[in-house]
């Protein structure tokens, strides 16, 4: 009796590998249309392709919120008003110190040319008192009285001096209050000196004498611009000596 063998179970068939050449099936299906578009939400911002929603309250910069900038805003206009404000005051008391001022050298240089008035009065009531070198006769007698009347003018001159320093300190607008007006008037003093001097020689036998009005350098008369410059009350007595003859 011829024995059967059992048949061989049949094998399951072994899947081949995918060739590399094959291309990968998508997990998901791809639309025709192409990948749907990327959406933001409201009040968002875009980075790249990244989403950023800036946050409430903090939209500003440096992380300073709506309120901190109402208060610098707010600052800010305070300090313009007061700059404002404090330019204002300065140039109304710049403007009112200028008046002042202006009102104080108008009292000074008044009360200058009151003092220089009352010196030359003083010297022609001093003259008054001399006889005049006109009303005498013979040389040294003129000379003697040209030289009393040099003695006379000279509390002038320091009284000059006097005014002079006093008002260093403000204003010295006026002509008659500089240097040059009071060395004026010591010019004419010193050519009578001269001239008393010459007055001398000529009565002891020498040359006659004559007197020489002082100038300036521009060659112009001294007495000129002493009587331009100075207050009217000085221009009688600086007539007198400038004409040592009368």
């Amino acid at each position: 009796m011829t024995s059967s063998t059992p048949p061989e179970p049949a094998s399951e068939p072994v899947p081949e590998p995918a060739s590399s050449t094959e291309p990968a099936s998508s997990a998901e299906p791809v639309s025709p249309a192409g990948p749907e578009p990327t959406t933001f939400a409201p009040g968002s911002a875009r980075v790249g392709r990244a989403r950023f929603t800036p946050p409430r309250g903090r939209q500003y910069f440096g992380g300073i919120g709506r309120r901190g900038w109402t208060w610098i805003v707010a600052g800010s206009l305070v300090v313009i008003v007061v700059l404002v404000c404090g330019a204002f005051v300065a140039v109304t008391a710049a403007v009112r110190g200028g008046v002042d001022r202006s009102r104080h050298d108008r009292a000074v240089e008044a009360e200058s040319r009151a003092d220089v008035e009352a010196a030359c009065l003083d010297l022609e009531q001093r003259l008054n008192r001399l006889i005049p070198p006109g009303a005498t006769t013979g040389p040294a007698a003129r000379a003697k009285a040209i030289r009393d009347e040099n003695v006379a003018a000279r509390p002038f001159l320091l009284e000059l001096e006097r005014i002079r320093t006093a008002r260093d300190a403000g204003p010295l607008d006026e002509d008659y209050l500089e240097q040059a007006w009071p060395d004026g008037w010591r010019q004419v003093i010193e050519a009578r000196a001269v001239y008393a001097d010459a007055l001398d020689r000529s009565a002891g036998g020498g040359e006659p004498a004559f007197y020489l009005a002082p100038r300036d350098e521009n060659a112009d008369p001294v007495a000129d611009r002493l009587i331009a410059d100075g207050p009217d009350g000085c221009d009688g007595t600086l007539r007198r000596l400038i004409n040592p003859s009368l």
